[in-house]
């Protein structure tokens, strides 16, 4: 995620940070952003937004600057409930951290109102030091939650840290966490920051950074708080983090699981130039920082025809001119929006464009729509249990994505 990434010329910066004005619909949108918690005031950064069949009726939100909420689905409702406030610990954009660190992952364990009740998190750490010689890490904590008649907490005191990552920077963090199809916790770590891969982690196996990981962690302990699953790609060999799932990501800004299919999808910050969206498989090397989307990188770079066949391109890209900062969303699988079924949503962090793309994985031709414009800046998707979508946006507002209202009044959900 970015406000402005590094390496923008200032030129452009302005015309990012003027950009925002301009979110909105235009007449030619095929959907549009409608609040779907009117009665909520405003959350604070809205990360994330998520649900789950044994709480049924409540929303699960998160905020960047530290609390896990729980709110009705019900958007008449005001009803709003802390489920964990770790906004005194985690490093956020308001106790001094990086506008891209805080509470950035949720999830619920597969195994959650049946055999335990456990979610997880990931959160950004400040250790020890400031300035130049800051120390920082992401985290990413299992809790224990309690229920007492419709209320859910989750207890401080449970937490079980399940792996932290040095950050040498506060940027490009990742911060997705999902459990798969298969019961592993995976996990969305970026490169480590700054600007260009300066840490070289990118191309490099030995390190978690810039990669998505795969781990166990069903009985973890303080002693053993994961595994890595024997049939990872790289586990048990030498010189490499057998944690890996696959590589070559620069920012992995939100992934997410097709309902359907169960294939894994990412939106992918880019550098100067481009921004991409990738269909995840296992072993797969996506490029960075050889490549920018389906460029060199640098860009006047010259690379080996023969290594470049090794790297998966994306199945969509987009320039500078439609926007700066990738928020990856979800394949749709809703109903509401039958032209958009079986295509991958996403947007634009700063420009608020939307759009939805249509693999071609024989011909290669992939298919592209722009069907909005968010109405604020565009942080995160996410996914109702129907399989309709909503935008989380820094305007403080979450929104359903819904068909273009009728002449003369709203089209009915």
């Amino acid at each position: 995620m970015h406000r402005i990434p590094l390496g923008v010329p200032a030129a452009i910066a302005l015309s990012i940070a003027l950009s925002v004005a301009t979110c909105g619909a235009t007449a030619q949108d095929l959907v549009r952003f409608v609040d779907a918690l009117p009665a909520q005031e405003k959350f604070d950064r809205p990360i994330f937004l998520t649900h789950h069949p044994k709480d049924d009726g409540w929303y699960w939100v998160l905020e960047q600057t530290g609390k896990l909420l729980r709110v009705p689905r019900d958007g008449k409702q005001a009803e709003r409930r802390v489920v964990l406030d770790l906004s005194d610990v985690a490093f956020h954009p308001g106790n001094g951290g990086h506008n891209e660190e805080g509470l950035l992952g949720f999830c619920f364990d597969p195994e959650f109102g049946d055999a335990n009740s456990f979610v997880y998190v990931y959160w950004s750490r400040r250790i020890s030091g400031a300035g130049p010689s800051l120390k920082r890490e992401s985290v990413i904590s299992r809790f224990a939650t309690k229920r007492d008649g419709d209320s859910i907490e989750a207890d401080r005191d449970s937490e079980l840290v399940v792996m932290r990552v040095a950050q040498p920077w506060g940027n490009h963090n990742g911060g997705t966490i999902l459990f798969g199809p298969d019961g592993m916790l995976y996990v969305a770590l970026g490169d480590g920051g700054a600007a260009n891969d300066l840490g070289g982690n990118g191309q490099n196996l030995g390190s978690l950074l810039a990669k998505i990981l795969r781990i166990y962690v069903r009985g973890a302990t303080a002693e053993k708080p994961y595994a890595v699953p024997p049939d990872n790609p790289f586990a048990g060999k030498d010189g490499v983090r057998g944690e890996t799932w696959c590589w070559g990501l620069r920012n992995p800004w939100r992934i997410s699981f097709d309902r359907e299919t169960g294939e894994l999808w990412c939106g992918d910050v880019g550098q100067n130039l481009w921004e991409e969206v990738d269909r995840l498989v296992k072993g797969g090397n996506y490029g960075w920082p050889l490549m920018e989307g389906t460029h060199p990188f640098p860009p006047n770079a010259e690379r080996d025809q023969e290594e470049n066949a090794k790297l998966i391109p994306p199945v969509a890209e987009y320039p500078r001119a439609d926007g700066i900062s990738i928020t990856g969303g979800y394949v749709y699988r809703g109903t509401a929006l039958p032209q958009l079924v079986g295509r991958f949503v996403y947007g634009d962090f700063a420009l608020c464009n939307v759009w939805a793309v249509k693999e071609d994985r024989e011909g290669g031709k992939h298919d592209v729509l722009r069907i909005g414009k968010a109405p604020s800046t565009l942080a995160s998707f996410g996914e109702l249990p129907d399989g309709e979508l909503v935008a989380c946006c820094f305007d403080g507002r979450i929104y359903e994505l819904l068909p273009p209202a009728a002449p003369g009044g709203e089209t009915p959900r």
